[in-house]
């Protein structure tokens, strides 16, 4: 099915808040094997909302919008869609059921005199909200499902998860799967025009095509349909085929939905792994990006930030005249810095970044962009200089992007 968002307020607009919600509903859709069609960020204006809404009407199944359900002056989305579909505002018991459900989580009492939860376009029904206080709303016409959600982050994705995806799911005649080839080391340009000219046109023959090019790697994703179970297993096995036949091959690194965070975690745990880092440039980055994921507490031991140069020889054990020979900008430090983080964190594998994020701080023989990544287990320890260009931002995360595909490549040796 296609969906479009319609995203409203004005805080989007004038740089106060981020869109969140976006990204989590492509992924959402993507996983179970739906389409995200375009998103619209509007202001709190009816006109403006009427045109997105109309030009969405005819051309997706889908329309979810964002925002404006709260209790305030611009929480204008239950009138604007009351306005467009026709309907008046009025009672509703079974919204005030799922409201009084809302408010018996908390100590907080629901005063119908000052919130008007309760009241919503007819012909709506009422969606329970599993983090807030504010009910989604939902609309089935002949061609079109509407559904109106909190544009508050962990609501709306709350709401997506627990809701909107397994409602639209009994709506679909088609069995659908999404396939995910996910590739490092080679950029997105290279794949299809050097490596493998033909594979485009390959696994097209198969299913929907789409190529989303990441941090220092791309995700080919297939959407394939099918009208059984047994259908969509033999077009996986046909796509599977031409992937171990195609030089792209050598760059995958994983094949399913899982992040790399959530592959490091999976497979240090299957393997009774202790894992940690000692991070310098990246600051306590791939800790943080490790312990967003439930489980991590298993493998994850710690993290040894060493910003200074005294905290990589006193926490780490790095030898002053490395530093004084090498710089801290080095393999040798690189390699010193993940030795000692194994040693001190007692872990099984640890890996170390020690770079320059920029913008100042670069040299001629280390420019910005210059990052040491060690590691070391029972096998071995090593350290390689890697190069990388961005901006400051963008190089921490392709600096702990680098790290934590070592520490999976570390893993899997193990």
């Amino acid at each position: 099915m296609k969906f479009d968002l319609i995203i409203i307020g004005n805080e989007l607009l004038n740089s106060k808040i981020q869109d969140l919600n976006t990204h989590f509903l492509a992924k959402e859709l993507f996983v179970a094997g739906h389409e995200l069609r375009k998103t619209t960020i509007i202001r709190d204006d009816e006109q403006m909302f009427y045109d997105a809404i109309s030009e969405s009407h005819d051309k997706t199944d889908v329309i979810v919008t964002s925002g404006g359900l709260g209790p305030t002056r611009d929480d204008l989305t239950k009138t604007m869609l009351a306005k467009y579909f026709h309907k008046k505002v009025i009672y509703s018991k079974k919204s005030e059921e799922v409201v009084e459900k809302h408010f018996s989580r908390s100590t907080r009492v629901y005063d119908k005199e000052k919130i008007d939860y309760h009241n919503i376009p007819e012909d709506f029904l009422p969606i329970y909200n599993p983090t807030g206080f504010a009910p989604g709303l939902k609309l089935q016409t002949n061609k079109l499902r509407v559904y109106a959600l909190p544009g508050v982050p962990h609501e709306f994705q709350a709401m997506i998860k627990e809701f909107i995806i397994p409602d639209v799911k009994t709506e679909s005649s088609k069995i659908t799967k999404h396939v995910v080839f996910k590739t490092w080391k080679i950029p997105e340009a290279k794949i299809f025009s050097e490596l493998d000219t033909n594979l485009w046109d390959l696994l097209e023959n198969e299913g929907e095509v789409s190529s989303l090019p990441h941090v220092m790697g791309v995700d080919i994703g297939i959407r394939i349909e099918g009208n059984s179970l047994k259908e969509i297993e033999s077009k996986e096995k046909k796509l599977l085929t031409i992937m171990s036949n195609s030089k792209l091959n050598a760059y995958i690194w994983f094949i399913g939905d899982s992040t790399l965070e959530e592959r490091i975690i999976a497979e240090a745990k299957e393997k009774k792994l202790k894992i940690g880092f000692s991070e310098s440039c990246t600051g306590g980055l791939c800790a943080s990006r490790i312990t967003n994921f439930s489980g991590s507490s298993s493998v994850f031991w710690g993290s040894i930030v060493s910003y200074s140069n005294e905290i990589k020889e006193s926490s780490l054990n790095v030898k002053t005249e490395t530093l004084n020979s090498f710089g801290a900008v080095s393999k040798e430090t690189a390699f010193e810095m993940a030795l000692g983080a194994k040693e001190n964190l007692n872990v099984d594998i640890a890996v170390s970044t020690t770079g320059i994020a920029g913008p100042g701080g670069g040299s001629d023989s280390k420019p910005v962009g210059t990052v040491g990544i060690g590691v070391s287990s029972k096998e071995k320890t090593e350290s390689q200089i890697y190069h990388f260009s961005g901006n400051r931002k963008n190089l921490k995360d392709k600096f702990s992007q680098i790290a934590l595909m070592t520490m999976l490549e570390a893993i899997r040796r193990f």
